[in-house]
């Protein structure tokens, strides 16, 4: 099976500490990467742990504040620097960052290689990458800007020829290519055969990843990511410290693990810890009292999807 895993970068909120890195992730899609968030530091975290960025393309900024972003500028230049690269460079920010960001890019950045800026609107629900095999989609959020999650969903298998059924139905090799692409195949005399009758579903079932950071508890969420594989949603305080949550539009993590419910999602990640805890096993544990099958995201944990 094609690879599908998420490596965690940083998973803490606000500022970095001996504990936590700010945010980031790699998702591996069928060994094409992605980097979701870029907070401070996230280039030292990728040569640290050993991540492989040369096939990086596409850079997904979630939302405007620094803890999410800090980490861009440094690393994009480092890229050139470290590895080279002539590649194009995509990066997904919303709409009212973008005429900044490109103004601290064509200053203080001397780059062999052209980045691609793409504003995002992170209150509507959009498609930003179609591969052939997947797609990456805008998953809209509460927080106090705009700010948006992402979707990484894996694309159904096409349906698998029946050669010996083709043969039989008299269909020459040339033409399979389109019978497996889902075409009927007229006889001589005029009937159909039913491309059903020439092929079988592929068994592959198709896997999804959700990333939902920064956002107050949302229901309107669910129906988005609904049965995903594996959810990384933020828990920024526990429920002691709802009040806090409810004003600084986070989460705590009874909510996330509500979220993972009510999704019936495979399994919860949660991450983006406020400092103001030492440990996360009081989030874990409030967490998995909602939604048993959640863990507490740290930085090099690889999360199969």
């Amino acid at each position: 099976m094609e690879k599908f895993e998420v490596t965690i970068l940083g998973c803490g909120s606000a500022v970095p500490n001996a504990r936590h890195m700010t945010t980031s992730q790699l998702v591996n899609v069928h060994d094409k990467i992605f980097m979701v968030d870029c907070g401070e530091g996230t280039q030292t975290q990728i040569w640290r742990m050993g991540a492989r960025v040369s096939a990086l393309k596409h850079i997904f900024i979630s939302h405007a504040h620094g803890d999410h972003f800090f980490g861009l500028l440094p690393l994009v230049s480092s890229l050139s620097l470290m590895l080279c690269r002539t590649d194009d460079l995509h990066i997904w920010i919303p709409a009212e960052m973008q005429e900044l960001l490109e103004r601290c890019f064509s200053r203080w950045c001397y780059l062999p290689f052209t980045v691609v800026f793409h504003g995002i609107d992170p209150t509507r629900r959009a498609v930003l990458v179609d591969e052939k095999e997947f797609t990456v989609e805008t998953v809209p959020l509460n927080h106090c800007v705009p700010c948006c999650g992402f979707l990484f969903s894996e694309k159904p298998k096409p349906p698998v020829l029946l050669p010996e059924r083709c043969k039989a139905a008299g269909i020459p090799p040339r033409q399979f290519g389109k019978i497996k692409a889902g075409a009927d195949w007229t006889l001589a005399d005029g009937s159909v055969v039913p491309n059903s009758a020439l092929t079988t579903p592929s068994d592959f079932v198709p896997r999804r990843y959700a990333y939902c950071s920064d956002t107050a508890y949302y229901p309107a969420v669910i129906p988005q990511i609904e049965g995903v594989d594996l959810l990384y949603h933020e828990a920024t305080f526990v429920t002691a410290d709802e009040q806090k949550a409810t004003f600084a539009f986070h989460s705590t993590a009874a909510q996330a693990a509500a979220i993972a419910r009510d999704a019936h999602v495979g399994r919860l990640a949660i991450g983006h810890y406020s400092i103001r805890y030492t440990g996360e096993d009081e989030l874990l544990a409030e967490a998995r009292q909602v939604f048993a099958n959640t863990v507490a995201a740290q930085e090099g944990m690889v999360l199969e999807v």
